[in-house]
C-alpha cells in the first residue's frame, strides 16, 4: 500500500513542522535568558551578603580586641597584671 501524500501536503507539514520548531527555539531562548538575568542577580545580592558578612566579622573583632579581653580577664579572673614584659617582634 503506497500512502497518498502528494507534494503540497509534504511541504505544508514540513512547513508547519519548521515554524513549530521556531517558536519553540524562541520560547527555549527567552527562558535561557530569564534564567541567566535570574542567575546575574542572585550571584550579585550573594556577593552583597558576603560583603556584609565581611563587614560585621570586622566590626566585631574590633569591638572585642585584645584589650577588651586582657581588661575582662583582669577584673573577672582577678589575674596579675605582670610584673615585667618582653616583646616578641615578628
Amino acid at each position: 500500500m503506497r500512502l497518498n501524500i502528494n507534494r503540497t501536503k509534504l511541504n505544508i507539514i514540513l512547513i508547519l513542522s519548521v515554524i513549530v520548531l521556531s517558536v519553540l527555539t524562541i520560547s527555549w531562548h527567552h527562558q535561557v535568558y530569564l534564567l541567566h538575568v535570574q542567575s546575574k542577580r542572585i550571584e550579585i545580592q550573594n556577593h552583597q551578603l558576603v560583603a556584609l558578612h565581611k563587614q560585621l566579622l570586622i566590626e566585631q573583632s574590633q569591638a572585642i580586641s585584645g584589650h577588651e579581653i586582657k581588661a575582662r580577664a583582669i577584673k573577672k579572673l582577678k589575674m596579675q597584671t605582670p610584673e615585667r614584659q618582653r616583646e616578641l617582634l615578628l
